[in-house]
This record gives C-alpha cells, structure tokens and sequence, in this order.
C-alpha cells in the first residue's frame, strides 16, 4: 500500500519553513557587513582651522582647530607643534581642549611660512594626525621660538617635507587599519552566510518523518 503524501510532491512544510529562516538569516548577515567595523569610518575629522591653511596672516596669537566631533582629553594624547621657517617650534604651551576645539597658543617668529603638525585622540579612541601651513606677514616684534617643542617629541627635521614624516606615518597607519576593519567585517559576513547555509543543507538532508 502507497501511503500518499499529506502536503504534495516536494519539500514538506516544516522543512520549508526552516529553508526559508536559514536564507532570512543569511540576508541579515550580508545587511550587517558594513556595519561590522564601525570604527575604521569613526575617527574624528578637521573642520575648519585658524589659521586657515594655505593662507597669509598677519595676526596669530594661537592655533585653533575644529573638528566635527570632541576629542578625548587624554594627557599627552593631543598634540600641536607649529615649526616656524627657521626650525624652531613656535607654540608656547600644550593645546588645551574645550568641547570640539583644541586651541594652542603661539608667538610666532620671523615672517614666512610656517607648518602646524597636530594629533588628537579622535573620540572613537583612534589617534589621527595631519599637518598644513600657513605664511606669516608682520612687523611685530618676533618670538624667539625654542629648538624644542613644548608637547611631544621634536620632528625629524625642521620645518619641511622631513618634518611631516610623522604625520604622514600616523594617517597611512589610520588607512590601514581602515582597510583591516573592511576585511573583518567581510570575514564576519562570509563565516554568518557559510553557517547559515549549512544549516539550510541539514534542513533538505533530514528524512521526512512518514516515509
């Protein structure tokens, strides 16, 4: 005797159900990929600075920058240095924070131009650096300036492409660990869509009860 089958040909309803979670999983472990490295898309970003880069002034009494979030207050954890056309480093004390401006103030030196090397504690923990310049114009009296910088360890080189190095190094250093963040979230991903499908496999693989 044929016992007929209850639900038709093909997959019962129990299994289908199961088949159809699996790959409803599956779509939410792609949906959540991009959002498995937040961190490498967080780091806090400089709006505006005064002095504007690339400009000529001929009034500077600090450096300000703004940035789109609060950095950290950490100690040692921001840093401005304002290398003057001679060498010398022309901020006069350690930036201070107040909400999403770090200020440091300065008396500049000669006229010409001079480079602001900055680094803040971005507010998702990630350190991030950059430089830019700025040409100076004045009768004032100058500043002496100091061979040394006031926070942090002095530059390579003085003012110049050498003494952008470490800069530069900390910025290649925050883009990678940005592509590093792209490669897990992937990683997460495929390793979600791989256990899903597995599952949807066992599911067809599994005797119908009643045969």
């Amino acid at each position: 005797m044929i016992r007929r089958r209850e639900n038709g040909p093909g997959i019962d309803r129990g299994r289908a159900h199961g088949i159809r979670a699996a790959f409803a999983g599956a779509a939410l472990a792609l949906v959540a990929v991009p959002f498995a490295a937040p961190a490498a898309f967080a780091h806090d970003s400089l709006m505006n600075a005064t002095p504007a880069p690339d400009t000529t002034t001929g009034a500077v009494d600090s450096v300000v920058l703004q940035f789109n979030n609060s950095p950290l207050g950490l100690e040692e954890g921001n840093l401005v240095q304002v290398i003057g056309p001679d060498g010398k480093y022309y901020e006069t004390s350690c930036p201070t924070l107040s909400a999403t401006q770090v200020t440091t103030p300065v008396k500049l030196g000669p006229t010409g131009k001079y480079e602001v090397e900055w680094r803040v504690v971005s507010s998702d923990g990630h350190p991030v650096a950059d430089r830019f310049t700025f040409t100076y114009t004045s009768e004032a009296a100058p500043g002496a300036g100091s061979k040394t910088p006031h926070c942090g360890k002095a530059a390579p080189a003085g003012a110049g492409s050498a003494a952008s190095e470490p800069a530069g190094g900390e910025r290649l250093a925050e883009t990678k660990g940005a592509g590093n963040g792209l490669w897990i979230g992937a990683g997460v991903g495929g390793a979600a869509v791989l256990v899903v499908g597995l599952g949807a496999w066992v599911i067809l693989r599994k005797p119908r009860a009643g045969r």
